[in-house]
């Protein structure tokens, strides 16, 4: 029987891990995508209470105080905005990260594969040179006892 592959256990680890670090750069993914739709919904909201602002304006009922408050809403909008696009771009050099991680944990996991690979071809050659060798001991004790019974025969 041959010597199983001791590096198996390690191969089976690293496939979990390397699971593992496919499911965080899922779960950073879902959280950039959330983060992107969160900067453009407050742009986009940004961009609703300016366009209201200025019909109001050409309405002429825009008061001071009703601007002062749609700065300060603008105001907030915008920090909110920033913190967001900043999250956002956080998320993305951690997601590309991860995914550089992922590759590396893919081509060393690869390494394993072509070990378990080289072993297993090591092993049927062995078993192969190991089935060889008995078929020549079989004929070779199929001849002894053919030239021993000829030399009985003969007496």
């Amino acid at each position: 029987m041959a010597a199983p592959f001791r590096l198996a256990r390690v191969l089976r680890l690293r496939e979990q891990m390397r699971r593992l670090r496919g499911h965080e750069a899922e779960a950073i993914a879902a959280r950039l995508g959330t983060a992107r739709r969160d900067v453009a919904r407050i742009a986009a909201e940004r961009e609703r209470c300016a366009e209201e602002e200025a019909r109001a304006a050409r309405a002429g009922v825009l008061t001071p105080e009703t601007l002062q408050v749609g700065r300060a809403y603008d105001a907030a909008l915008a920090a909110a905005e920033v913190a967001e696009t900043q999250e956002a771009a956080r998320l993305a050099r951690a997601l590309e990260a991860k995914r550089a991680e992922l590759l590396r944990a893919r081509q060393e996991e690869e390494k394993y594969v072509r070990l378990a690979a080289a072993h297993r071809q090591r092993v049927l050659e062995e078993e192969a040179r190991e089935v060889d060798r008995v078929l020549d001991e079989v004929a070779v004790d199929r001849h002894r006892r053919r030239r021993k019974e000829q030399g009985h025969e003969a007496v």
